[in-house]
């Protein structure tokens, strides 16, 4: 673990990744692309494909996917299938309680995604009122690995790089934590392994949200009294 995390109570604010960090969204996002696929001629993807570009911004996924990208398909994307990916999106076991966990220990939580519009997909999973701050694309104007992202949640909480974290399920994750200067957790949820997050420069990685408290140390820390 990074030196400049070992102290429990130092730690201000846990960020995280929002698709296959803290939802499920391979199943909704192939469904929808796939959708959009039949409409376009495309070819249709399998779960495993689109698994693999999911962290990307969705314009570059569907250059990796279809080795090309047309504007018209984001708005008939927007408009014929964002509102049915939203309504199949499922938070993983674990994610509520470990944010409301967070929370009550007065460590702050974010999500900090390569979506645009994020704060829209967090609404619709409920996650907004566990989440202090939401920042997606329309935020910034690099993408993640850029640390932009992380650093302006992290600047609207009023939280130093060096006592966060961010949790990712990619390789982009653990690059953007890195650059930000935060420490980097990994999670096996999405399409990258322990040693491919570990490769990508994560400082631990864990298998299930729920291990997230106990492996930073958290776990032992009380949970302030109201009106304490």
């Amino acid at each position: 673990m990074n030196g400049r995390h070992e102290v429990p109570g130092g730690m201000g604010a846990v960020l995280f990744d929002f698709d296959m960090t803290l939802v499920d969204s391979s199943h909704a996002i192939t469904h929808c692309m796939n959708g959009l696929a039949e409409s376009r001629g495309l070819r249709l993807l399998t779960r495993e494909e689109v698994l693999s570009t999911i962290g990307l911004p969705i314009e570059e996924a569907w250059r990796v996917l279809w080795g090309r990208y047309d504007p018209a398909w984001t708005e008939e994307y927007r408009a014929r299938f964002r509102g049915v990916e939203q309504s199949l999106l499922r938070p993983f076991p674990g994610t509520v309680s470990v944010l409301r966990s967070l929370r009550e220990r007065d460590i702050r939580t974010g999500v900090v995604s390569n979506r645009r519009f994020a704060r829209v997909a967090v609404e619709a999973t409920g996650l907004v009122p566990l989440a202090d701050v939401v920042v997606g694309l329309e935020d910034v104007e690099r993408p993640k690995p850029d640390p932009q992202s992380v650093l302006l949640a992290l600047d609207r909480l009023g939280v130093p790089p060096e006592a966060a974290a961010y949790v990712g399920d990619t390789d982009i994750d653990m690059a953007t934590a890195r650059a930000a200067g935060t420490l980097g957790v990994g999670m096996t949820t999405g399409a990258f392994d322990r040693a491919g997050l570990l490769a990508a420069g994560a400082s631990l990685v864990l298998d299930d949200l729920r291990e997230l408290e106990g492996a930073l140390g958290l776990a032992s820390l009380e949970v302030p009294r109201v009106g304490s």
